[in-house]
């Protein structure tokens, strides 16, 4: 398969399905939830791209070893751990420590 870097505009067409969230008023547009449908060619072609752009950043170290989201053999707990760590190291050699928490749950329902 050769990769052009031309992705057909046929390929960005969606199709939008709505579904009705049960247990809901389906007479209120908000109660339904889209699914949109797009061409699998776009989503093979998609994760060929993906796959070189991993590699290049991993060849590259472009992402830095505190990103742990999207990545293999990186989770949550990765990341809970490493916070542990840094919290009690601060602690035990007597800094001032501390952290910010930013929930995103829904921040972007508001987009317009």
């Amino acid at each position: 398969m050769s990769v052009s870097p031309l992705f057909p505009p046929s390929w960005k067409i969606a199709h939008v399905l709505m579904f009705p969230k049960p247990g809901q008023n389906h007479k209120l547009t908000g109660n339904y939830r889209p699914i949109s449908l797009l061409s699998n060619r776009g989503k093979i072609y998609e994760k060929v791209i993906i796959a070189g752009l991993k590699e290049h950043c991993s060849d590259l170290q472009i992402i830095p070893d505190e990103q742990y989201d999207f990545r293999p053999n990186h989770g949550c707990v990765h990341q809970l751990l490493r916070i542990t760590n840094l919290i009690t190291r601060g602690f035990n050699n007597k800094l001032y420590t501390g952290g910010v928490f930013i929930d995103v749950r829904k921040a972007f329902d508001n987009v317009a």
